[in-house]
């Protein structure tokens, strides 16, 4: 029998679903920087996951916001 893996971000708003991605994003570049590349890989993977939902949903990160979000480190 086969599992149907429900993702949770699926049932997020389109406001909700930037905020988190763009949340795991950072959250992303901090596990770059303690070396941890299990968790990084595996954060990766939710990472890439939620931008192509993003990209389904045909919504958009504005780049200012991305890059202020990214950099403000």
């Amino acid at each position: 029998m086969n599992k149907v893996k429900i993702l949770a971000y699926t049932y997020l708003t389109n406001e909700q679903l930037i905020d988190f991605t763009l949340e795991e994003i950072e959250n992303l570049k901090k596990l770059s920087e303690l070396l941890d590349p299990t968790e990084y890989e595996n954060r990766l993977h939710l990472v890439n996951q939620l931008i192509m939902e993003v990209k389904r949903r045909n919504l958009s990160i504005k780049k200012p916001l991305l890059a202020m979000r990214i950099l403000s480190w």
